[in-house]
C-alpha cells in the first residue's frame, strides 16, 4: 500500500461514502482534488442512494501514462484523473476531476448514468464501469462518450 500524498488537508468526515484508500492513486498514493470535486461526488452518491465503488480516482501523471503491461493504466494523455500535472492547468485545473465507478449490471449503470447526467456530470461508459468527471468546473462542455 502506498503512503498517501495529501497536499491539502481533506476533512473526510464531509465525504462519508468514500475513503482515501479508494480514491488515491494506486501507484503513488496521491490525493489531490480540484476544489468542489469531492463535495460534488458526495452529493451524487447521496442523490443516487446506492453504494458507489470507485475503481480509479486520482492518478499521478507517471501512473496514468505508463502502459498497463508495465504496471500503469495506459490512460488518455488528457485524462482528468491526473492530479499532479493536469493537462488543463491553463484552464485552472488544480487536481483530479474524475472518478471511475464499478457498475454491477446494465440497469445499475443506466440508473447511475441518468442521475449523474442530471447533476451536471460528464459520463463515459465502459464494460463494467462508468467514468464520471466534472470538466464543467474548468469551463469544458459536458459530454458523454463510450470506451
Amino acid at each position: 500500500m502506498p503512503n498517501y500524498i495529501v497536499p491539502v488537508f481533506i476533512d473526510w468526515s464531509l465525504y462519508p461514502s468514500f475513503t482515501p484508500a479508494e480514491l488515491a492513486c494506486r501507484d503513488s498514493g496521491l490525493l489531490q482534488f480540484h476544489p468542489g470535486f469531492l463535495a460534488s461526488l458526495q452529493s451524487l452518491r447521496d442523490a443516487f442512494g446506492r453504494p458507489m465503488v470507485p475503481t480509479s480516482g486520482c492518478r499521478s501523471r507517471a501512473y496514468n501514462d505508463r502502459p498497463r503491461a508495465q504496471g500503469g493504466v495506459g490512460g488518455h494523455p488528457r485524462s482528468l484523473h491526473v492530479a499532479d500535472d493536469p493537462v488543463h492547468a491553463d484552464k485552472g485545473q488544480l487536481g483530479c476531476l474524475a472518478v471511475d465507478i464499478r457498475t454491477p449490471d446494465a440497469a445499475w449503470r443506466g440508473d447511475l448514468f441518468a442521475c449523474a447526467w442530471r447533476m451536471g456530470w460528464s459520463v463515459g461508459w465502459g464494460r463494467g464501469f462508468l467514468h464520471l468527471d466534472r470538466r464543467d468546473f474548468i469551463g469544458l462542455a459536458k459530454t458523454s462518450f463510450d470506451y
